[in-house]
């Protein structure tokens, strides 16, 4: 099984796995613009930086594809943490608080989706890890063969 699967397919894979990283990523970064300003109104705001700086490092590197397993763990976390955090706080009417429990339960599943599965091959965690594409010819051995 290992010699089907890769962690860094390319193709219309790793594309799929780029579109995934960057949405999940803008998600994140939302989700950090939502939170900073919940925590202008909030009386107890000494948590809230963590959890920003969590989740914009997060989607900052699930953007890049770098440390992608680590970076969508921290985010799915955090995401859950915004959640119980956030949902006292907003004050929103039925409808409003649906579509922000819509928008954390997509960017929790994409993050643990993107932690199990990997970056792909269009990501710097590819690039880092030593991934080259190694080409046999058929050529060079039928050649040895003759000799």
């Amino acid at each position: 099984m290992d010699r089907l699967y890769s962690r860094f397919p390319v193709g219309s894979v790793g594309l799929a796995l780029l579109l995934l990283r960057l949405v999940d990523g803008l998600g994140l970064v939302g989700e950090g613009i939502h939170l900073f300003a919940l925590a202008g109104t909030s009386s107890d705001p000494t948590r809230v930086p963590i959890l920003e700086l969590v989740l914009v490092s997060s989607a900052i590197l699930l953007i890049l594809g770098l440390r992608t397993s680590l970076a969508g763990s921290a985010a799915a976390i955090c995401t859950v943490g915004t959640a119980l955090y956030g949902s006292p706080r907003l004050n929103l009417l039925g409808g409003e608080m649906d579509a922000w429990s819509i928008v954390f339960a997509v960017v929790f599943f994409l993050s643990g989706s993107l932690a199990l599965l990997g970056p792909g091959g269009y990501s710097l965690d590819a690039r880092l890890s030593g991934w080259r594409m190694i080409k046999l010819s058929s050529q060079q051995s039928s050649a040895k063969d003759a000799d």
